[in-house]
This record gives structure tokens, C-alpha cells and sequence, in this order.
């Protein structure tokens, strides 16, 4: 597993990394050990966040951000992996974050860390593959089921979320669906318009509606695709 540090405090962080270094020498013995990336600053470890099954964080220390920030950014990418908000000075129980992000008390207790390394495991296990979508600042981790619908708008591709975000990515929609089309549930509708089959609302005859309300027209090819789409889903 690849595990990232993310600690201001450097005392802190080389502790943090030792008790990881040797719970990763026991862990290779049986299976396999742990890669440990360890940071004192919130823009190196986003240079390459998704590799990771699971975060530590506590930065209280720095000026222009703080572990609550840290926290709330990774999970707007859409990293959905156990984010461990390690409490000192700051006691982050008081905030509100999303289901992944879990507490742990410093000093760290060693069966506390072995027990959200097994958690990390388990999630790791049953992990939904993740859908890389860029615009012009930000990479977002995405499930399929998370999108709707792409539109192609020029040179981009207007992505449309359940949430109702709408991610702009550079890229040609055909291009987009070859990235896509092995998750089984995406269609290209017409030249311009990609969609996801399982968010389908209504069809009739020439037209269909998504769950967010967007119509679009629909051919009887189109239809007949769709159809086949959903029972092989159904069948699988």
C-alpha cells in the first residue's frame, strides 16, 4: 500500500514515519510492505495525490493553509480513500468532513496505526475504479456512475456530475468515449453528445431525459444500442 504523510511539524512527521517504517517491515513478512511518502507542505503532496490508499494529516503550523483545508481539497478531487485527521492542536473532530476522513489522536498509539492500516486494506479491496477528468486547473477522480452526460462545446467537452458540477476537459468526444467504453454503461448519442445509459430518466420515441431534466434527441439506432446496453448490464 502507498501511504502519505502530510505533517508541518517535523518532530511529528519523522515519528509518524518511523512507527509506519516499522509496521512496514512486519507487514513484509507476511505480505507485503508499505510505501511511505512523507511531506511538510500541501503543494507537494498534490502533485500526485491518487496514488495513495491512505493519508495522515495535521498541518497547523503553516500560514497559508491548514489540515481541514488539506482534507476538504483531496476529497473534492475525489480521492475516496481513508484520510486520517491526526489531532494535536487542533482538534479536528469539530469539523465536518465526508465519510472517508476518520480521527486519530497524537501522540499516534502503534495499534491505532495498525488498525486504520487494515481499514486502508479493506477499502483498498473494495475499491470502485476511478475516472481521471482534467480542465484548465484540476484533476477530479470520478466514479462512472458519477456522470451524466458530456457535451462537446469546440475543442472541450463539457462533462456533466450528479452533484452538478460541470467539468470542462480539452479533449474530442470520441476520444473521451474510448476512455470510457469499458465501464459499459456510456453511449454516444450524436456527434456532440456522450451519455451515461444508467442515468436515463425516460425514452420515447425521438427523444430521451436524463435524471437532471436535460432532453435529448434520440434515433431509432440510438434507442435499439441503448436497449442492448441495459439488458447485457442487467444480465452481467
Amino acid at each position: 500500500m502507498h501511504v502519505a504523510v502530510c505533517d508541518d511539524n517535523v518532530a511529528d512527521r519523522k515519528q509518524t514515519e518511523r512507527l509506519l517504517g516499522r509496521e512496514s517491515d512486519r507487514r513484509a513478512k507476511i505480505t507485503e510492505g508499505l510505501y511511505i511518502d512523507a511531506y511538510g507542505n500541501e503543494a507537494a503532496l498534490f502533485r500526485n495525490p491518487m496514488q495513495y490508499d491512505i493519508f495522515y494529516i495535521d498541518m497547523c503550523k503553516s500560514a497559508d493553509t491548514d489540515g481541514i483545508r488539506v482534507a476538504h481539497k483531496l476529497c473534492e478531487i475525489g480521492i475516496h480513500v481513508p484520510i486520517y485527521m491526526c489531532c494535536s492542536t487542533l482538534d479536528y473532530r469539530q469539523e465536518s468532513f465526508p465519510e472517508n476522513v476518520f480521527f486519530m489522536d497524537k501522540p499516534i498509539k502503534n495499534e491505532h496505526l495498525i488498525a486504520s492500516l487494515d481499514k486502508a486494506y479493506e477499502w483498498k479491496q473494495n475499491a470502485v475504479p476511478r475516472i481521471e477528468l482534467r480542465d484548465e486547473t484540476k484533476t477530479y477522480y470520478i466514479t462512472a456512475q458519477d456522470i451524466l452526460y458530456g457535451i462537446a462545446s469546440g475543442k472541450h467537452v463539457k462533462v456533466y456530475l450528479t452533484d452538478g458540477r460541470i467539468i470542462s476537459v480539452a479533449s474530442g468526444l470520441e476520444n473521451l468515449y474510448g476512455q470510457w467504453a469499458h465501464h459499459r454503461v456510456f453511449l454516444i448519442l450524436s456527434a456532440k453528445i456522450i451519455i451515461n445509459i444508467s442515468h436515463i430518466e425516460r425514452m420515447g420515441l425521438l427523444k430521451l431525459s436524463m435524471k437532471d431534466g436535460a432532453s435529448f434527441s434520440l434515433s431509432p439506432s440510438c434507442k435499439k444500442s441503448i436497449q442492448q446496453l441495459l439488458n447485457a448490464n442487467t444480465l452481467s
